[in-house]
């Protein structure tokens, strides 16, 4: 009989790719609140994470042998503007996860952000020195804190900006991307923004092969690249007019949430725990052949 995991957020873009990685191994529930998804091997289930009565039962009634906690609102603008909402979902619903994988002492993993840093070094290791430039990585730094202090055999995972299969979500950021070249928009790209973009399916691998794993790992690209440099990448896989990219400085864009210059991981940790993800080229090579997955 399989073991049975839990993911919160499998609608999306992160969830997406855990199901899919995880299906053939794994007896999949799977937590959404406002929208659907597809996975023939994965039952759905309906609940506002924010509601601990209501999210205990479920849990009490599937007894999962592991939880994936990767729901979030991860749009760093809107968390910006709507700090208390945010705070409910990436922070408070997130220790009440914690606090449940702790009662039933189960592995518990807790996806958080490269932005609980402020840009300045780059290429950081687990315990570097934190410092959010905005709320979201504010509050996913407050919560990587929490989990650990509720539970200290849990599992933070620190990811970087992602990319994925098309069908993973509306708000897919290599979805838009291609969309906005095929219509031919220009786009601006920043060439002062670095970040280890990794491939969500090496990413989701990743979090499955290390879940037994205890403390801050980070999962991220074997390259440090800017938006600049990603979307060349990208334009060439899916034989794209690169022309329409367009150079551009993080100062020449007014955004509600500050953005840091250079949030890159160092993965040694991870690497020698036989974290192996393929470079972005070859990833992105495997969508755009339709292979991913």
């Amino acid at each position: 009989m399989k073991k049975k995991l839990l993911i919160t957020g499998a609608s999306g873009f992160l969830g997406y790719h855990v199901l899919r990685a995880a299906e053939n191994d794994w007896e999949i529930y799977g937590i959404t609140h406002s929208k659907n998804f597809n996975c023939k091997n994965a039952i759905p289930i309906s609940c506002d994470i924010r509601n601990y009565i209501e999210l205990g039962n479920f849990i009490d009634d599937i007894e999962p042998d592991a939880i994936i906690h990767t729901a979030a609102i991860a749009d760093a603008n809107f968390c910006e503007q709507n700090k208390d909402l945010s705070y409910e979902v990436n922070v408070e619903a997130t220790k009440n996860l914690a606090g449940i994988g702790a009662d039933y002492n189960i592995p518990f993993a807790f996806t958080s952000t490269d932005l609980a840093f402020d840009g300045a070094q780059g290429m950081y290791k687990e315990d570097a020195q934190k410092n959010p430039l905005n709320v979201y990585g504010e509050q996913k730094s407050i919560a990587e804190e929490e989990v650990l202090r509720i539970y200290p055999n849990a599992t933070v995972f620190r990811l970087p900006l992602m990319f994925g299969e098309l069908e993973a979500s509306p708000s897919n950021y290599l979805q838009k991307f291609i969309s906005q070249i095929k219509n031919g928009e220009k786009i601006s790209l920043f060439h002062d923004e670095y970040r280890s973009v990794c491939g969500a399916k090496s990413i989701a691998k990743g979090i499955l092969k290390l879940l037994n794993e205890k403390g801050i790992i980070h999962l991220a690209g074997k390259e440090k690249l800017s938006r600049y440099e990603f979307g060349l990448k990208a334009a060439k896989a899916f034989q794209l007019n690169e022309t329409l990219l367009h150079s551009c400085s993080q100062k020449d864009v007014k955004m509600a949430a500050p953005r840091p210059a250079d949030v890159s991981l160092d993965i040694s940790k991870a690497v020698s725990l036989g974290f192996a993800p393929l470079n972005a080229d070859e990833e992105l090579k495997l969508i755009a052949d339709k292979k991913i997955i």
